[in-house]
């Protein structure tokens, strides 16, 4: 069983939706840390504890589906709780095989955000 996350970690190379969603999540008082790519996430997701993640897909450096891979393939980083933030929903058939938890439409709306995080967050 997951342990539940703590933390939340906005990765996305678009600083708009970052700093939206990172605004969003500290007005709902929860700690909140964003990276522009994969790679620096899969470094901070390696020295700390487990994050609820929202992840882009489409970014340089190392897109989402090589970070899910990443964290799938190292069991130090293993057990983070993903989910992919998409524009293109007609890819959904692209990401059933990167075991994520959910998927969430972008542009998003916040009563989604704050569900999706409510059913992972502890209370």
């Amino acid at each position: 069983m997951q342990k539940k996350p703590r933390k939340i970690l906005v990765v996305d190379d678009e600083p708009v939706i970052r700093d939206m969603m990172a605004d969003i999540l500290e007005v709902e008082g929860y700690t909140v840390e964003v990276t522009r790519n994969g790679r620096e996430a899969l470094e901070k997701l390696s020295r700390s504890d487990n994050y609820l993640v929202f992840l882009d897909l489409l970014m340089p450096v190392m897109d989402g589906r090589e970070l899910c891979q990443q964290l799938n393939a190292r069991p130090e980083v293993r057990m983070q709780h993903v989910v992919v933030i998409m524009s293109a929903l007609d890819q959904l058939a692209q990401v059933s095989s990167l075991h994520i938890d959910e998927t969430m439409p972008k542009p998003f709306v916040v009563d989604d955000v704050l569900r999706i995080i409510q059913s992972y967050m502890p209370e």
